[in-house]
């Protein structure tokens, strides 16, 4: 498992979500069934765990400082081609 915010090079993968680690975001993309079987446990286990690692991060001190120097990404307009 990660340890968010760490790095911009760790990634993992619970089920099919897939987690890319980032100094300035943690992306997760994908979905994962949580069944009623010891498999969906072990993943609802390693959600929380995910979970319960960014939370403490985010409400770590300093955290007020890294996230107003997150800005989003700028986009610029254009012409659509097909129109």
């Amino acid at each position: 498992m990660i340890k968010p915010f760490a790095d911009d090079e760790g990634a993992s993968s619970i089920g099919g979500l897939s987690i890319e680690n980032g100094t300035a975001v943690v992306v997760i993309s994908g979905s994962v069934e949580i069944t009623r079987d010891q498999a969906g446990l072990e993943r609802a286990r390693a959600l929380k765990e995910l979970a319960d690692k960014l939370v403490a991060e985010l409400e770590a001190g300093g955290t007020a400082q890294r996230l107003t120097s997150a800005q989003p990404a700028t986009t610029d307009e254009i012409d659509n081609p097909f129109a």
